[in-house]
C-alpha cells in the first residue's frame, strides 16, 4: 500500500470519527464558592491567566466581597482570600450587592460591579483589585444598578452595563446605560491611575441615539405608574405611541464586543442595542419580535408533554458574539424575564381577581378555563399582559410567553439582526429524552429549563457554544461553527449528594493555551437556591470523545502492519 493512499486513509478516517463523535465534559472539580464571610457566592467568576487564580461574586449581608480561589490545579482548587468592597457606599447596610467581576490579565488588574440599597437614587460604583497582590484598589461611579462588567477582547475598554432595574417601591425610576472606560493607558506599574479614570456614560435618552434610532415599537414594563407593586397592568399599551416609550423604561442586561461594536442584551424589552465605541452613541436597537415554540406548558402533569404550541419573546440574558466569513454574528441565551414584582405577567386560565387575564384579552379567547386556557393545555402558562395586540384594540390577540427556552443566533445587519438559527423545543426535548430526572415539572409553567449563561470557546478551528439551563442545572454544548446549521456536540448535568451544584449563571472558557493544566476549560459558576452548599464553583475540562482518538490509533496501527507485512 502506498504511503499517499495511507495518509489518504487515516485523514478520512479522522474526518469520519470526528464527524460521528461528541465532546465530553468532564468534571474536573465541584468546589463551594463561599470562603470565609462571603457567602451567596458563586454567581460569576473570573480566571487570571497569569496568577492561576479563579476570582468569584460574593454577595450577602454578611460581607460583599471578591472570594480568592487557587486553580493552579483544576481539579483540587483552594481559597486563599478575599478582597472587601462591604464598605463601597459608606456601611454595609448601604450596599445591596456586588453581582459582576471581570479580569484584565495583560493589565494585572480586576473590577467588580457594585449595587447601592438606593439603587434608583445612587450611583453605582466599580471596584478595582490587583491581581498578583490581591487587594481592593478603590472605586469610580457608574451608572444606575451596575449589573455587569466586561473587557473588550484587546483589553482597552472596560465596559460596564447599568441595568437601572426598576424598583416598584421607589418613586424614582433611574435609566438605564452603558459606561465605557478607556484603560488603554494602564498597566501593572500605574494601577493607582484607576481611580482617576473618568467613564463615559449613555443612556438611552435622544441625545444618545444615532440618527434614525428610537425606542419606538420597543417593549415597556414600567409603563403602569411608578409605586405600584401589587396591582397588576391592567391595560396593553401601543409600544409605537410616545407616551409609552421612556428611556428611563431600558434595562441593558450583558454585553458583548466585537470591534467597535457594543451588543448589549435590553431584556426586559426584549430587545439588543448596538453601541458604536468610536460614536459614543446607540446605533441600533433590534426588537427581537416573537419566536413560535412548542413546549410543555403545564406543571400539573405526571408526564412530560412538550405538545403546546405558543409564541415567545426571547428575552435573552447573556449574549456573545463571533465572526465568521466576514460577517458578524450575536448568540442569545433566551432567559425571558418578568418585571421585577411580577405585575406585568399572569397564568393565561386566569379568570378572576387582579390577576384576570378577562378584561385584557381578546374575543377570540374563552372567558373560562377550557379550550387553549384549560390546565392541561396553555393554561397555567405565565404570559404577558402588555404584548400581543395584533390590531391596535387594546386587546391581546395572540398570547406572548416570556423567554423562549432556546438560543438563537443572529447575524449582524445594516438592518439590525436578522434570525438565521433558534434551536426550538431541543433542550427541552433532548432533557426528556436523555436525562429524565433532570426534568423539572415545576417550571413548565414559567420559563422551562431557563437558559441563561452562556460562553463561546474556540477549539481546533470550531466555534462552541455552552449553554447553562438554570433550573434544569445542565450544561449543553454547540457546535456554531457554521451559524446556519449548529450542531449537538455534548450535555452533562453534575449530581453530587448534599453538594449538587444548582442554577448555573456565569460561564467562561478557558483555552487549552491559558489553563493550568493544559486543557480546554469550562468555568461554570452556580449561584445556588438559597442554600450555601448549592452555590459553587464547576470545573470542566472539554475534550473529545476517547473513541475519536481510539479509532484513528486502530486503523493508523492497522495501516502500518500491514505496510511492514509488505515490506
Amino acid at each position: 500500500m502506498k504511503k499517499t493512499t495511507i495518509f489518504k486513509f487515516l485523514a478520512a478516517c479522522a474526518v469520519l470519527s470526528s464527524e460521528a463523535s461528541y465532546a465530553q465534559m468532564s468534571l474536573l472539580s465541584n468546589f463551594s464558592a463561599n470562603y470565609g464571610n462571603g457567602t451567596s457566592a458563586g454567581e460569576i467568576a473570573g480566571f487570571d491567566k497569569v496568577s492561576k487564580n479563579l476570582f468569584v461574586t460574593s454577595s450577602s449581608s454578611a460581607a460583599y466581597q471578591i472570594n480568592i480561589f487557587d486553580l493552579s490545579n483544576p481539579s483540587s482548587s483552594v481559597g486563599v482570600g478575599a478582597i472587601d468592597f462591604s464598605l463601597s457606599f459608606g456601611s454595609k447596610a448601604n450596599m445591596s450587592a456586588l453581582s459582576s467581576v471581570a479580569i484584565n490579565s495583560a493589565k494585572g488588574f480586576g473590577v467588580a460591579s457594585l449595587i447601592p440599597t438606593a439603587n434608583t437614587t445612587t450611583l453605582g460604583k466599580v471596584g478595582f483589585f490587583n491581581l498578583s497582590t490581591g487587594t481592593s484598589l478603590g472605586t469610580i461611579d457608574v451608572g444606575y444598578h451596575p449589573d455587569s462588567v466586561s473587557f473588550s477582547p484587546d483589553g482597552s475598554k472596560l465596559i460596564v452595563v447599568n441595568e437601572g432595574e426598576f424598583n416598584a417601591s421607589s418613586a424614582t425610576n433611574a435609566p438605564g446605560s452603558i459606561s465605557v472606560i478607556d484603560v488603554s493607558g494602564i498597566n501593572s506599574g500605574n494601577l493607582a491611575n484607576l481611580v482617576s479614570l473618568t467613564p463615559v456614560t449613555k443612556d438611552f435618552s435622544s441625545g444618545n441615539l444615532a440618527s434614525g434610532v428610537s425606542l419606538s415599537g420597543i417593549r415597556n414594563s414600567n409603563v403602569a405608574a411608578i409605586g405600584t407593586s401589587g396591582t397588576f397592568i391592567a391595560s396593553v399599551p401601543d409600544f409605537t405611541q410616545a407616551a409609552n416609550q421612556n428611556p428611563n423604561a431600558i434595562e441593558p442586561e450583558y454585553a458583548s464586543v466585537i470591534g467597535d461594536k457594543v451588543y448589549v442584551s435590553l431584556q426586559d424589552n426584549n430587545a439588543v442595542g448596538e453601541y458604536d465605541l468610536t460614536q459614543n452613541l446607540w446605533t441600533k436597537i433590534t426588537n427581537l419580535g416573537t419566536i413560535t415554540q412548542t413546549i410543555d406548558a403545564s406543571d400539573t402533569g405526571s408526564t412530560i408533554s412538550i405538545t403546546q404550541t405558543v409564541k415567545g419573546m426571547p428575552m435573552p440574558d447573556t449574549v456573545a458574539t463571533y465572526s465568521k466569513n466576514g460577517k458578524t454574528y450575536v448568540v442569545t441565551a433566551n432567559e425571558g424575564d418578568a418585571r421585577v414584582d411580577d405585575r406585568d405577567i399572569s397564568r393565561f386560565g386566569d379568570i378572576a381577581g387582579s390577576d384576570s387575564m378577562n378584561t385584557i384579552l381578546d374575543s377570540n379567547y374563552p372567558t373560562s378555563n377550557t379550550g387553549v386556557r384549560a390546565d392541561a393545555q396553555l393554561g397555567r402558562l405565565n404570559v404577558s399582559r402588555i404584548d400581543g395586540d395584533t390590531d391596535g384594540n387594546g386587546k391581546i390577540d395572540e398570547i406572548r410567553m416570556i423567554g423562549t427556552r432556546s438560543f438563537t443566533i443572529w447575524e449582524v445587519t445594516g438592518a439590525g439582526l436578522q434570525q438565521v438559527y433558534d434551536s426550538g423545543s431541543y433542550f427541552e426535548t433532548y432533557i426528556r429524552d436523555n436525562d429524565a430526572s433532570g426534568w423539572v415539572d415545576g417550571r413548565s409553567d414559567d420559563k422551562g429549563p431557563e437558559p441563561e449563561g452562556l460562553t463561546l470557546g474556540e477549539i481546533d478551528g470550531k466555534t462552541f457554544a455552552f449553554i447553562g439551563m438554570e433550573r434544569n442545572n445542565g450544561i449543553f454544548m454547540f457546535d456554531i461553527t457554521d451559524p446556519n446549521a449548529p450542531s449537538f456536540f455534548g450535555y452533562t448535568r453534575t449530581s453530587d449528594g448534599s453538594n449538587t451544584p444548582l442554577r448555573p449563571e456565569g460561564m467562561s472558557f478557558i483555552s487549552a493555551a491559558d489553563s493550568p493544566n493544559g486543557q480546554n476549560l469550562l468555568i461554570v459558576g452556580y449561584e445556588g437556591d438559597g442554600t450555601t452548599a448549592s452555590e459553587r464553583i464547576g470545573v470542566y475540562s472539554v475534550v473529545p470523545e476517547p473513541q475519536t482518538y481510539v479509532l484513528i490509533g486502530i486503523g493508523a496501527a492497522f495501516l502500518l502492519w500491514r505496510v511492514r507485512r509488505r515490506a
